[in-house]
């Protein structure tokens, strides 16, 4: 499992219309061979130790199943999509990317045993042990 992320900047004067655009485009980005999820993220630029601007920050994390799976995206697919975004938006944002590999997950045992009780489901029903 990783994460292939896009960090953007986006001119406040096409924010709008790029909204619009990114929601379509994070839904066909799932349709490509590994793509499972993404998370669409807003960033303050104050967090960032940047100065404030009408510039929208944006991530968008998308969960892929494997090195192998990104790597037809990029062979296959990437070249197209990032060219659709030029085409109706060139010069108006910035676009960043970085792939993360996983390395280690942690859980929450207790908050993860109250999910599991507020959804109904028992211990026995997942086989996994007590916290």
């Amino acid at each position: 499992m990783l994460i292939y992320e896009v960090n953007l900047e986006v001119e406040d004067d096409v924010a709008a219309a790029y909204a619009g655009w990114l929601a379509d485009h994070i839904q066909k980005m799932l349709t490509f061979k590994g793509f499972t999820s993404a998370q669409w993220f807003f960033r303050l630029p104050e967090e960032e130790g940047r100065e404030a601007t009408s510039k929208k920050l944006w991530t968008v994390q998308y969960m892929v199943e494997s090195t192998e799976s990104l790597e037809e995206y990029f062979r296959q697919h990437a070249e197209a999509t990032r060219k659709e975004a030029e085409d109706r938006f060139g010069g108006k944002f910035k676009a960043e990317r970085r792939v993360l590999h996983l390395l280690s997950v942690a859980v929450n045992q207790e908050a993860l045993a109250q999910h599991m009780r507020e959804a109904g489901i028992s211990e026995s029903q997942t086989g996994a042990p007590k916290p």
